[in-house]
């Protein structure tokens, strides 16, 4: 199969998953729509990364949604998409954390206005993928500065990525947690304590969802798998 035949199969089988979803859409419009960028459940797709959210471009039209995002996009996936969408996604959401800063992808968002959304914000100490890293709320800089501002390790962690510029969403079931993960606007990290907690950064190192082996080991056969 040629290249304008594969583009053309992708579009198809995009659509037909996407007609699917549009019945089970609600009223009013949802305000954004994430697409993956390899879908776990599904290793052998070989959907471009770009491909789904062209077509996600057309619930826009209707209503549907009222903007794109995409998730786990890396650069390369980013500038493709940027590179041919009509209605450019607003949003990037992946795993961002102390740890794992990716600056690259987040400055390169930043200057084509695509919000970076971090999921995993305080490292997800409960997760079941990568046990060999230690947690950030154990850091000896987070504690050192979080005792310094009278704050708890986790709300550090939280204000550094607010300074650094990207949407945190962390998860707790806790009410009296939730309340502290809101309160980290009453104080400002230093340049200083910004620059330390920075300089902690391990790179694909520090990821904790992804890599190559358990649940992810068929995807990284997959041409557009970039949780790596």
């Amino acid at each position: 199969m040629d290249p304008l035949e594969d583009s053309e199969q992708e579009e198809l089988e995009a659509l037909d998953t996407l007609e699917d979803f549009e019945e089970v859409l609600p009223d009013p419009a949802e305000d954004v729509l994430l697409d993956p960028a390899v879908e776990v459940s599904d290793p052998g797709s070989e959907l471009a990364a770009q491909t789904t959210p062209l077509v996600m471009e057309s619930l826009v039209d209707k209503g549907k949604a009222k903007s794109i995002g995409v998730s786990n996009f890396n650069l390369s996936q980013v500038k493709r998409i940027l590179d041919v969408a009509r209605i450019k996604p607003t949003n990037n959401q992946v795993e961002l954390y102390l740890y794992l800063q990716q600056p690259e992808l987040v400055q390169f968002c930043k200057d084509n206005d695509v919000i970076v959304c971090a999921y995993s914000p305080i490292g997800s100490p409960n997760t079941a993928f990568r046990k060999n890293i230690q947690h950030p709320m154990t850091d000896p800089v987070v504690l050192e500065i979080a005792k310094k501002h009278g704050k708890t390790a986790v709300q550090v962690l939280l204000r550094f990525l607010i300074q650094y510029g990207v949407v945190a969403i962390p998860k707790s079931s806790s009410p009296e947690r939730l309340r502290q993960n809101a309160d980290i606007f009453d104080f400002e990290l230093s340049d200083e304590e910004f620059n330390r907690l920075k300089s902690l950064d391990k790179g694909p190192a520090g990821r904790l969802f992804g890599g190559t082996t358990g649940i992810f080991e068929d995807c990284v056969k997959h041409p557009e798998y970039s949780l790596l």
